[in-house]
């Protein structure tokens, strides 16, 4: 509860901010984020220390939903944040029998800068990098006596490295990213400048 209730004190700072001028809000969508790449080498992990025992399979993850906020103190230099979240849902099996469900959840806080390099009348393209905070929640359900249901919750750093990034538009514009890190290998938005 306290996790939550320290993301919407966040929001709430974001949304205080929303009257400056030179700002943008953008909600954008990633795919193979961090949290992708964590639970592909947790699986891993678990495999091999059980010696193939305990697997995992159907992983699936609409990807990282995020909303960011940016304000652009001059004409170049943009300085923003990110509140993301993604679910990542695994059937558990023991010896290719289905013994349970994971799922873990992912709140990503990541405070951002980003310097556009082209600013033509229609299109911009930018740079950038951004470190924070996720917040890990995982779930296990399972009707196996071997396997019993708990929770696991954990604090970790996270990071952005925008390779680059290309935005559409004047006022209401689109944007997509090639990047690593908490947004994803390939991050698209929809964005509106005021």
């Amino acid at each position: 509860m306290k996790k939550h209730l320290f993301l919407s004190l966040i929001v709430l700072c974001f949304m205080s901010q929303l009257r400056a001028q030179n700002s943008e809000i953008r909600a954008n969508l990633g795919l193979l984020t961090t949290a992708d790449i964590g639970s592909f080498f947790e699986d891993l992990l678990v495999r091999t220390i059980t010696i193939g025992g305990y697997t995992t399979d159907d992983a699936t993850s609409v990807g990282a939903i995020g909303m960011e906020y940016w304000h652009s103190p001059s004409d170049r230099l943009k300085i923003g944040g990110l509140l993301s979240f993604q679910t990542i849902d695994k059937e558990v099996f023991f010896t290719g029998k289905k013994v349970g469900d994971i799922t873990d959840n992912y709140y990503t806080i990541l405070p951002q800068i980003s310097y556009e390099y082209v600013q033509a009348k229609w299109i911009r393209l930018y740079s950038g990098v951004g470190l924070g905070l996720t917040i890990w929640e995982q779930q296990l359900k399972s009707d196996d006596p071997k396997l019993t249901d708990g929770k696991a919750s954990d604090v970790l750093f996270n990071f952005h490295l925008n390779a680059i990034g290309a935005r559409v538009g004047n006022a209401l514009g689109a944007s997509l990213e090639l990047g690593f890190g908490a947004k994803g290998i390939i991050n698209a938005g929809l964005s509106y400048r005021f």
